[in-house]
């Protein structure tokens, strides 16, 4: 409905369609140029509902836009329910990062965590994260023995120690590593209560590191895919035989070879010589696992 009084006159170019307000009716008296030849000004009277009407139309028109921007701006956000398997150490601290950022996206956070853990502290009630605690025949200070003597072995012994006698006291840590991760598997994957728990709980994914064996082997169990967080092991072994990651020897040193990626001949041939001693070190004590999963699968 054209809601341009009659008495006003029609300028070419000047159309209005507009629905006709219930503002009250009043006149005011605009000067504007005559369309003419003889430029005389002449006074057109202009209802205050035809501007109100106009005023409404722009305003409208822009709160379109508007919505039409966050429209084409929003995008669908779906939160994850995320199982984390335990890790101690500087390894954890790598996992808590993560965590905190999948807390801060709004996701769920579960943390499979034995009740020796040192690192761990499910009873921080301002966390939002969740903890599924099981329990292990040995206390927190078995745990922290075994880290330092991993430190000592690596940080202090090893610059004593001949190559060979450094891998032999290496590998005794690592055997006691070895027994450590059996008792978690053995804790979480024969408990069928917490099994069935876990199951119940619908979880998207599971997060681990490797380091802490038995992490993708309880996401199997639950049907789920799972990911690793890894910040390095010795002699680059999982990386290399898991990732898959090219790492000529005779340019990546070897994590425990403490050499530079410029090596001289000599410590060339001692970098391979490391990375041999080394994979026949974890397969030997990695192997045995081979049996576990069969077992358990």
């Amino acid at each position: 409905k054209v809601c341009c009084p009659n008495h006003i006159p029609k300028e070419p170019g000047l159309h209005f369609n507009c629905r006709t307000s219930n503002v009250q009716e009043a006149r005011l008296f605009n000067t504007i140029k005559s369309a003419g030849t003889d430029h005389q000004a002449r006074e057109v009277p202009l209802d205050i509902s035809l501007m109100a009407c106009m005023t409404d139309a722009i305003g409208l028109k822009k709160h379109s836009q508007l919505i039409l921007l966050q429209m084409m701006l929003a995008s669908a956000v779906l939160c994850g329910n995320v199982l984390i398997w335990p890790t101690e150490g500087s390894h954890w601290l790598n996992v808590k990062v993560i965590i905190q950022e999948l807390v801060a996206r709004d996701h769920n956070v579960t943390v499979v965590v034995s009740s020796a853990s040192p690192y761990v502290n499910p009873n921080h009630t301002a966390s939002r994260v969740k903890y599924e605690i099981f329990q292990v025949p040995f206390g927190q200070n078995h745990v922290n023995n075994l880290i330092e003597d991993i430190m000592r072995v690596w940080m202090y012994e090893k610059q004593y120690l001949n190559t060979w006698q450094f891998y032999k006291r290496f590998s005794e840590v690592a055997l006691r590593l070895n027994d450590y991760n059996r008792h978690l598997c053995n804790a979480v994957l024969k408990n069928s209560d917490l099994m069935r728990k876990l199951h119940r709980n619908k979880f998207d994914v599971l997060l681990s590191d490797p380091v802490n064996i038995c992490g993708d082997l309880v996401a199997l169990k639950l049907g789920i895919p799972f990911v690793y967080s890894l910040r390095f092991t010795p002699a680059s072994t999982v990386e290399r035989h898991c990732g898959k990651i090219p790492t000529p020897p005779s340019y990546v040193p070897a994590t425990l070879s403490e050499f530079s990626d410029t090596m001289s001949l000599t410590q060339r041939l001692e970098n391979i010589l490391s990375y041999i001693v080394q994979d026949a070190a974890f397969q030997s004590i990695w192997g045995e696992w081979d049996t576990y999963y069969s077992n358990v699968l």
